[in-house]
């Protein structure tokens, strides 16, 4: 199993964490980011603690506005504490904003990112220091097309937040079992296997056929109302759910649908407004993929 990485940064510094997040996630590489993982009422401390107990490596994204962050002190503090205590937690300094070193970090080397040009070195060199192969394959340098932070950024500025578990990267759930999709969810399947999950943010159904979901189906109720006659951005809806518009072919657009391939994991994903008054919804299928 690959080793996990808590992501600890101040706000300031949220563009450049989400997208380390992405090359992260691309390299094969789990990381805990707060906004993906605490949701509305839970307590910060409590979750953060307990993603730092749960991780390998805790890497501190250091900047000017970093080091003066009570948040960001306080959890390395926890880091610190479990490394000096024997457990396998290991601090990983990343330079992302010249700034001077904190005393606890002192005589550790650090990744440096403070430049863009080394960004793709630095990058492989903490892939390396988690003890994971660098797959080159697998890293995209930013281009003309949508990346996934760009897309979260947009989202962000149209008050539609990345969306936390169980909404956060939908496509997850395509081809589990009933009983697997009931776990990671925390739902409870109807009598014919499906699962639906509603919260003031989204609603999401899960298919079933046979004993697998076939199916996933998500509206995001924020989008509500739509019209189907009105334009809208597929990109941002797409970022809200952690999906990357970069790695997605658009094959047909229409004012109220927009149809996308995902040819590496064989989907058909669907951005659509399916009545007037309706919010936008997006739906995952394997079986209509290339149709």
């Amino acid at each position: 199993m690959l080793p996990s990485v808590f992501l600890s940064h101040n706000h300031a510094d949220k563009p450049f964490v989400r997208r380390l997040a992405v090359d992260l996630h691309n390299q094969g590489i789990p990381y805990w980011l707060d906004e993906a993982e605490i949701k509305v009422g839970e307590s910060l401390i409590e979750k953060i603690r307990a993603g730092i107990d749960k991780v390998d490596f805790v890497a501190v994204v250091l900047s000017p506005d970093s080091v003066a962050s009570p948040w960001v002190q306080r959890e390395v503090d926890v880091a610190m504490n479990q490394e000096i205590m024997g457990r396998r937690v290991k601090v990983l300094p990343l330079m992302y904003r010249k700034c001077d070193l904190p005393g606890f970090l002192l005589g550790k080397r650090y990744a440096d990112f403070s430049e863009d040009s080394r960004y793709p070195t630095s990058l492989e060199d903490l892939v390396r220091s988690l003890g994971v192969v660098f797959n080159k394959n697998a890293y995209a340098p930013p281009s003309g097309a949508t990346n996934l932070s760009q897309a979260i950024d947009r989202a962000w500025n149209k008050a539609l937040p990345m969306l936390t578990r169980p909404f956060h990267r939908p496509f997850q759930y395509m081809g589990m079992t009933i009983q697997d999709a009931a776990r990671a969810t925390g739902g409870t399947p109807n009598d014919v296997g499906n699962i639906i999950l509603d919260t003031d943010e989204c609603h999401m159904c899960l298919e079933a056929e046979g004993n697998f979901i076939s199916y996933v189906d998500v509206d995001l109720k924020r989008t509500a109302p739509h019209r189907q006659d009105q334009e809208f951005d597929s990109e941002v809806v797409l970022g809200a759910l952690s999906i990357n518009p970069s790695e997605l072919e658009l094959i047909r657009r229409k004012t109220h649908f927009h149809t996308y391939y995902d040819h590496k994991k064989r989907l058909k994903i669907s951005v659509s407004c399916l009545y007037d008054g309706a919010p936008l919804s997006v739906g995952f299928s394997s079986k209509y993929y290339s149709m």
